[in-house]
């Protein structure tokens, strides 16, 4: 059985549809394979919003977590690098602090609001896959990709690769959370 899409603009249709239920337009009887990722994604001018907002999102929080990671370094550090500064040079511990407090932000945040900063700023918020406040290991497991610079692009990329709904990353998937408009769930 093949999933069907709008021609239009990329949404999944149900069996049956007569009609678009997100644009109006007129289902075809021929039906098509399931588009790819990129169609899909060309098509869909919802999905590149909800994605470059989750972009903005996440790089307004990690700039509030390279700030505050940063002044706690200083405070923390200042009085070792006075002790020998060339022990300082090149070290890649600030990476794994800004990526540990990356993901205690993120949880303390999503569980207790649903939102981070930047999320709120985009009007995104996170829930579970049922609509529900997210709890902590749900947190845990959707934001452990943060821990490390780079892997949340693989989480993201995974999670585009191997999910049928293209607003969860990997991570997201395993946890059954998503990332929604706060809009979206005034509505429910």
């Amino acid at each position: 059985m093949f999933k069907i899409y709008c021609t239009k603009c990329g949404e999944k249709l149900a069996d049956g549809s007569k009609f678009c239920t997100k644009c109006g337009t007129p289902v075809t009887t021929e039906a098509k394979p399931e588009s790819t990722v990129v169609e899909r994604f060309e098509k869909d001018a919802h999905l590149q919003e909800h994605w470059i907002k989750r972009v903005v999102a996440y790089v307004i929080d990690s700039i509030i977590v390279s700030i505050a990671t940063g002044v706690l370094a200083i405070l923390a550090l200042v009085p070792f690098f006075m002790l020998n500064p060339a022990r300082f040079i090149n070290n890649t511990n600030f990476q794994f602090a800004v990526g540990g407090l990356s993901v205690i932000y993120f949880i303390i945040a999503e569980t207790s609001y649903g939102t981070t900063i930047g999320k709120n700023l985009m009007g995104l918020k996170v829930v579970t896959t049922a609509n529900r406040k997210i709890s902590i290991e749900k947190a845990f497991i959707r934001n452990i990709s943060k821990v490390i610079p780079g892997l949340p692009i693989l989480d993201v990329i995974g999670g585009l690769i191997a999910s049928t709904d293209l607003h969860q990353k990997y991570s997201d998937k395993i946890a059954n959370t998503t990332v929604i408009s706060i809009t979206d769930s005034d509505k429910t």
